[in-house]
C-alpha cells in the first residue's frame, strides 16, 4: 500500500468520486441536455445528425492523442474543466457555429478524459471502487430533481459535476498491472463484446426514450428513486465481482438482464419487469466497461492501457451507440433480432477462439449480422409505426372530423401553422386533406403536441378539454395501435418546428380581457394540468414525465424571452411549449387568452 491504508482509502474515495463526475457529465449532458437542447432550439434532422457527429469525432480524436501522449491527471483535470465550460455554455449557444463549437468541446473533453481516467485508475484505486463511482454517477443523473429539470439546468448540474471531479480527483500514482493473463480478456474479444453490448443498449434506450408508454413504465416520475438505487446496488455489484474474477460472467449476466428487460417493455402487462431489469443491466456491463483497459486486458502499463482504453471506447463506445440509435430511429418496440444478434456476438467472443485467423471471420459475421435488421427494416415491404398509423387514421374515420390542411394566405396559418406544399398533399396515396373541420386541423400536429399529450387526450380527450365531443380511442393501445396512431400524427408537420417557433416569438395579442372571466377560463383549459390552484399538482398531472409548471411560484424554466411577462405568458398560452408537453391553445382569443395571461401574472406578484 501507499502510504498506509488511510491514505489508500482517501484515494480510493476521490477516484470514485472522479468516475461519477465524468460519467455522470456524460449522461447528463452528452446523453440527455445536449440533444433536447439542440431540439428545442428547433433544430432539423440533418443538423442534430451533424452536432452529434462532430461530438464523436472529436471524441475519438482527442482519445487517441491522449493515448499517444500518454495519461496524465492534468489531462483529465484540464478536460474535466473544458467540459464544465462546454455544457455551461451550451444553453447560450443559439446559432449552429454556437453549437458546433459546444459539440467539439464536449468531445475533446470526453475523449481525453475517459481514456485518461481508465489508463489512471489502477494507480489511484481498486475494482469496487470504480463500481462504487460509476453507480454514483448513474444514479445521480436518475435522481428526480435532476432528472426532471430542463435542459438548462442539466447542463449547469453537468458542469458543476466536471467541476467537482476537476477538483477531488487524485494525483499521480505508481501504476501496477492488474490482473493475471487467465482472467483478462483479449482485445478482439473485448471489442466484440462490449460493441455488442453497447450497440444493444443504445438501440433499446433509444426506442423506449421515444416511445410515450415505453418510457413512463421504465424511467417515469414514479421510477426514478427505484432507478437511482438499482444503478448504484448493481454497479457496486458489478465492481465486486469483478475484483473476485468473475470477468466473463459480469457480461453475460448484463446481456441477459438487457434481453428481459427489451422483451418485456414490449409488452404492458410485464413493464414493470423490464423497469426492474435495464438499470441492472446496463450498471453491470458499464462499470466492466470502465475497467477493462487497466485491469481486464493485460496492459503492462499506464500508456498501454491509455491505447486499450482509446480503441475500446472509439468502436464500442462511439461506434457502437451511434450503430445502435441509428438502425432502431423508426422503431417502436424493441427487436428480438437484436437481442439475438448480441447474445451470439457476445458468446462467440467469449468463447476466445485459439485459431487466430477465426478472429477476423468472426468479427465479419458480427458486423454482417449486425447489419441484418437495418437491411429488413429498410425493406419497403414492413411498414413502419408512422405508416401503419396512417392507415389506422383511415379506418377510424379520423377524416370525418379533422383536416389536414392549412390553407395559404389564411388566418389557418396564423392559428394551425405553416400551409404545406399543395402538391406534397395531392402525392398522399389517398389524400387525407379531410371534408370538414369540427376537430383541430392536424396538419402540423407533430410540432404542437407532444406522444405523451396526445396519447392522453385519445385515452380521455374531455379530461384534457371540457366539454369536447370527441370520444375516447382507450380501445385502440390494447394491441399496439394507438402508438401507432400517435406516431403517426407525431410524425405530421413535425419538420415545421423551427418556423412556428419563429412565430410564437414575434407574436403579440390585440384585443382587451375585461369581458372575459379568467377564473372560468382557467377551470376548463388549465386545471386539469396544473391543479385549480395553480400549482401543478392537477389530476392529470402525474400522466407526463415532466410535471405540469407550478404557476404561483414555480419557474417558467422553458418560457421564451419576451418584453413583459404578460406577453411572454401569452405567447405560452397560445403556441404551448414546443418540444414539451405543455400544449398550445389556438382556438382561445386573443381577449381570453389576455385574461389568462394577465391572471398568471398577478399570481406572481
Amino acid at each position: 500500500m501507499v502510504g498506509g491504508g488511510a491514505t489508500l482509502n482517501v484515494r480510493g474515495v476521490r477516484a470514485s468520486a472522479t468516475v461519477a463526475a465524468v460519467y455522470g457529465f456524460f449522461l447528463l449532458f452528452a446523453q440527455f441536455a445536449f440533444v433536447e437542447l439542440i431540439r428545442a432550439a428547433g433544430r432539423g434532422h440533418t443538423e442534430e445528425k451533424v452536432l452529434l457527429g462532430v461530438m464523436a469525432l472529436a471524441g475519438v480524436a482527442a482519445g487517441f492523442i491522449t493515448a499517444w501522449r500518454g495519461a496524465h491527471p492534468s489531462m483529465i483535470r484540464r478536460a474535466l474543466v473544458a467540459a464544465a465550460l462546454s455544457s455551461a455554455l451550451a444553453p447560450i449557444s443559439g446559432n449552429m457555429p454556437g453549437a458546433l463549437a459546444v459539440a467539439a468541446l464536449t468531445g475533446s473533453a470526453l475523449g481525453v478524459s475517459t481514456v485518461a481516467l481508465a489508463a489512471l485508475l489502477p494507480g489511484w484505486c481498486g475494482l469496487p471502487w470504480v463500481g462504487l463511482g460509476t453507480g454514483i454517477g448513474y444514479a445521480v443523473c436518475n435522481l428526480p430533481f435532476v432528472f426532471q429539470q430542463s435542459p438548462a439546468h442539466q447542463s449547469w448540474i453537468a458542469a458543476g459535476l466536471a467541476i467537482i471531479g476537476a477538483l477531488v480527483m487524485p494525483e499521480s500514482a505508481a501504476w501496477k498491472q492488474q490482473g493475471e493473463k487467465p482472467n483478462t480478456l483479449p482485445f478482439p474479444a473485448a471489442v466484440l463484446l462490449f460493441t455488442a453490448l453497447v450497440w444493444m443498449d443504445s438501440a433499446a434506450f433509444f426506442i423506449i426514450q421515444h416511445a410515450a408508454d415505453l418510457k413512463s413504465a421504465t424511467w417515469g416520475a414514479g421510477h426514478l428513486w427505484r432507478n437511482a438505487a438499482l444503478h448504484l446496488v448493481f454497479a457496486v455489484i458489478s465492481g465486486l465481482c469483478l475484483h473476485r474474477g468473475a470477468r466473463r460472467l459480469v457480461p453475460l449476466a448484463a446481456w441477459g438482464l438487457l434481453a428481459v428487460a427489451s422483451l418485456c417493455v414490449n409488452s404492458a402487462s410485464t413493464r414493470d419487469i423490464a423497469g426492474l431489469f435495464y438499470p441492472a443491466g446496463v450498471s453491470l456491463y458499464s462499470v466492466a466497461l470502465v475497467a477493462w483497459p487497466g485491469w481486464l486486458s493485460g496492459a503492462p502499463d499506464s500508456k498501454s492501457a491509455a491505447w486499450r482504453a482509446a480503441w475500446l471506447f472509439a468502436v464500442a463506445g462511439w461506434f457502437g451507440s451511434a450503430n445502435g440509435i441509428g438502425m432502431a430511429q423508426t422503431l417502436q418496440r424493441v427487436p428480438a433480432g437484436f437481442i439475438a444478434i448480441a447474445g451470439v456476438v457476445l458468446l462467440l467472443a467469449l468463447l476466445r477462439f485459439n485459431r487466430s485467423h477465426m478472429r477476423p471471420a468472426l468479427a465479419v459475421a458480427a458486423v454482417t449480422a449486425c447489419g441484418l435488421p437495418a437491411t429488413k427494416q429498410a425493406s419497403p415491404s414492413q411498414a413502419t409505426a408512422a405508416q401503419r398509423g396512417r392507415i389506422i387514421y383511415q379506418s377510424e374515420g379520423c377524416i370525418h372530423c379533422h383536416s389536414r390542411y392549412s390553407r395559404p394566405g389564411s388566418p389557418d396559418e396564423s392559428i394551425w401553422g405553416p400551409a404545406p406544399d399543395p402538391k406534397t398533399v395531392l402525392a398522399e396515396q389517398p389524400v387525407l386533406i379531410g371534408n370538414r373541420r369540427q376537430g383541430p386541423d392536424l396538419t402540423n400536429i407533430g410540432a404542437r403536441r407532444s406522444e405523451a399529450w396526445l396519447k392522453a387526450h385519445f385515452l380521455n380527450p374531455s379530461a384534457l378539454y371540457q366539454g369536447s365531443v370527441m370520444p375516447s380511442y382507450a380501445h385502440l393501445f390494447a394491441d399496439g395501435r394507438g402508438d401507432d396512431l400517435v406516431r403517426f400524427l407525431k410524425e405530421s408537420g413535425i419538420e415545421s418546428t423551427a418556423q412556428l417557433m419563429g412565430s410564437q416569438s414575434i407574436w403579440n395579442p390585440i384585443g382587451s380581457a375585461l369581458e372575459y372571466d379568467a377564473k372560468a377560463l382557467f377551470a376548463r383549459h388549465c386545471a386539469a394540468c396544473h391543479g385549480v390552484d395553480g400549482m401543478g399538482k392537477g389530476p392529470l398531472a402525474n400522466q407526463f414525465l415532466i410535471p405540469p409548471a407550478n404557476l404561483r411560484d414555480g419557474p417558467f424554466i422553458r418560457t421564451q424571452a419576451a418584453d413583459d411577462l404578460e406577453t411572454a405568458i401569452a405567447r405560452v398560452i397560445k403556441f404551448g411549449v414546443i418540444g414539451s408537453d405543455m400544449p398550445g391553445h389556438e382556438t382561445l382569443t386573443d381577449g381570453e387568452i389576455l385574461a389568462l395571461a394577465r391572471m398568471l401574472r398577478e399570481w406572481r406578484h
